[in-house]
């Protein structure tokens, strides 16, 4: 991760997820958990990464993979303004010192 340089050896986006929203609560917005459409959603994606790949019994519907899509370039947003920020206080600072 680019703000903390620790990159923890896991598959597992729930917790990706909670290191993620830890260094900056902006990326809460990327994953919402209003409601049980929002949280299965995420579920999918959290199990996707290894049952989308070796099990046949694997499903997703269009609308949620959709879904996903729209909240994965939310997630790209937010990362790209939290690092963007990122970099411009560590230029500044590169500069001042």
């Amino acid at each position: 991760m680019m703000l903390t340089n620790y990159s923890p050896s896991t598959h597992n986006v729930k917790f990706l997820r909670t290191l993620s929203e830890g260094c900056d609560t902006r990326l809460i917005d990327a994953w919402p958990r209003e409601n049980k459409h929002d949280r299965r959603c995420f579920e999918l994606l959290k199990r996707a990464y290894v049952k989308a790949r070796y099990s046949e019994h694997y499903k997703i519907t269009e609308e949620e993979l959709q879904w996903l899509g729209i909240r994965v370039e939310a997630l790209q947003s937010l990362v790209e303004e939290v690092c963007t920020e990122r970099l411009e206080k560590l230029a500044g600072e590169v500069g001042r010192g």
